[in-house]
């Protein structure tokens, strides 16, 4: 046993009856509860997805053997817990009351009880594939995130987005952008000038994989280190 488990790191479940979006989410999360407000938090979209393709295992796994720094983890998921549909489409393509959701139901219900309020510094917005999409539309639009990670961010579904970035407010952001071979290189450049142009912190990584949670899980100690490392 590690020395996160010994500190009773736990994983838990519950259903959020979105006001905002008309929908039931379901959200799970892991971590220490006591301590969540002395450590960063992560956001992770596509949560029930990522769960089942390995990502909250190697977390777990990286995080016992001390390669990643402690964090209270939260996966989002886009699949309603009643029908099983789908709905990341409608939530990913450049949609502000997904951004709403975020702002006034989701952190607020997920953070309400910690003692200590928590700062933008301290919180980080992870995407795949159309959730890179998502978390790019939602550095332009909202103020809860300093860290975004956009791993093989597919941008054509939302044209708005670029523009987006172009005109938003937010300063000294720190932005982790990558891509496998033959995935989302058209994507990355552009989006890449365009968060270079507003002077906010970029590293971005090539890698050998392909646009699937083998090569987006192998990630994780690098993207999580690295928020870590231009946050302290």
């Amino acid at each position: 046993m590690g020395p996160y488990e010994q500190t009773h790191a736990i994983e838990e479940s519950f259903i959020l009856d979105s006001k905002v979006l008309f929908e039931k989410i379901s959200v799970t999360t892991y971590g220490v509860t006591s301590d969540a407000e002395n450590r960063p938090i992560v956001y992770l979209t596509d949560g029930q997805k990522m769960i089942e393709n390995g990502a909250l295992q190697s977390i777990k796994e990286l995080t016992v053997q001390g390669k990643i720094p402690k964090a209270y983890y939260v996966f989002v998921s886009t699949i309603d817990p009643e029908t099983k549909e789908d709905k990341r489409n409608s939530y990913f393509f450049c949609n502000d009351d997904y951004v709403r959701f975020f702002e006034e139901e989701l952190v607020p219900h997920v953070e309400g009880s910690f003692a200590k309020v928590r700062t933008s510094k301290q919180r980080s917005l992870i995407g795949i594939s159309f959730g890179g999409l998502n978390a790019a539309y939602f550095s332009a639009k909202t103020t809860l995130f300093q860290n975004y990670a956009l791993l093989s961010p597919i941008t054509y579904p939302c044209k708005n987005v670029l523009s987006a970035i172009a005109f938003a407010e937010n300063k000294d952001l720190t932005i982790f952008i990558s891509t496998g071979k033959n995935d989302a290189e058209s994507y990355v450049g552009p989006l890449q000038k365009r968060y270079g142009s507003k002077n906010h912190t970029i590293r971005s990584l090539t890698t050998e994989g392909g646009h699937d949670f083998e090569n987006w899980n192998g990630q994780w100690e690098i993207i999580l280190n690295y928020f870590d490392d231009e946050n302290n």
